[in-house]
């Protein structure tokens, strides 16, 4: 099985099947995502009017982290489902608390 670990401050806590099947309505919201995304995003209170891969992927870690700590299962596996199939050689996803700042990395096999 091909994993996408999630480590907040460096203890893993979360896994996800980067080879789950999605269904085409699945991939429809992943789509529906993007478009939504592509209108803008705010990060820190600040519009990123047109936000590219990598703002994306931030954007859904710090949706993924909020999530996680509500227990909201199904935007936990959205989220996943989102970093696994738009950035497919992901495996890590680093997310540690610096001060006020949340610093993401994403780490991609080679």
């Amino acid at each position: 099985m091909k994993t996408l670990t999630i480590y907040v401050n460096e203890e893993a806590v979360y896994e996800y099947d980067r080879d789950t099947h999605l269904e085409e309505s699945q991939l429809a919201f992943l789509d529906k995502m993007d478009r939504d995304m592509g209108r803008g995003i705010k990060v820190k209170g600040e519009l990123i009017a047109n936000p590219d891969k990598k703002q994306r992927a931030n954007f859904v870690v710090m949706n993924l982290i909020k999530a996680m700590k509500q227990d909201n299962d199904a935007i936990i596996s959205v989220s996943c489902a989102y970093l696994a199939n738009r950035i497919p050689a992901l495996v890590e996803v680093h997310a540690n608390k610096n001060n006020d700042a949340m610093n993401i990395d994403l780490i991609e096999e080679h």
